[in-house]
């Protein structure tokens, strides 16, 4: 008596990229029937994690990301995270003012 392997959901796929001008990493991630409620996402500098229900998967970024400004929005079946890239030493010109 043979047995059969457990029907397995097809893998669809997740994509990560940059936006256009580069300044931020893009999370979409098709999650058929799911609601918002049943969502979570959590950033930290480097990394973001989803969980969907309860399983979980984490995305590394070369680069740190502004956790301030993560954005991720539910439409029609895919989460899309939208993650600004930090912007580390920013050149400014500083001004200096005359003692008295």
């Amino acid at each position: 008596m043979s047995q059969q392997a457990p029907a397995r959901t097809p893998e669809v796929a997740t994509q990560v990229y940059d936006t256009p001008g580069g300044d931020a990493y893009v999370v979409e991630i098709p999650v058929a029937d799911a609601k918002s409620g049943e969502i979570g996402v959590e950033a930290t500098v480097d990394t973001i994690t989803v969980t969907v229900r309860s399983q979980s998967k984490v995305f590394e970024f070369p680069m740190d990301l502004d956790t301030d400004n993560v954005l991720a929005e539910l439409k029609q079946g895919l989460l899309r995270i939208e993650a600004p890239k930090a912007i580390a030493g920013k050149r400014r010109v500083v001004r200096v003012e005359q003692a008295a």
